[in-house]
């Protein structure tokens, strides 16, 4: 049996893609709860081509 290790899958067809969601919690749900309410969405993605590409403007024609 082959131990298991920590790589990355060794193939081309890699697709990273990071986020974040920010929200406010104004909204009152319960007496002892508020409700968030998503008000920014933020997206970065980047295939195993492009991330290293230092000018993040130029799309790529992989992954766009």
């Amino acid at each position: 049996m082959k131990p298991l290790v920590n790589e990355l899958p060794k193939s081309d067809n890699v697709l990273f893609v990071f986020y974040d969601f920010e929200s406010t919690e104004d909204t009152k749900f319960l007496d002892s709860a508020t409700e968030h309410i998503p008000n920014l969405f933020c997206l970065q993605q980047f295939c195993s081509r492009c991330e290293m590409q230092p000018d993040i403007t130029v799309d790529c024609e992989r992954c766009g």
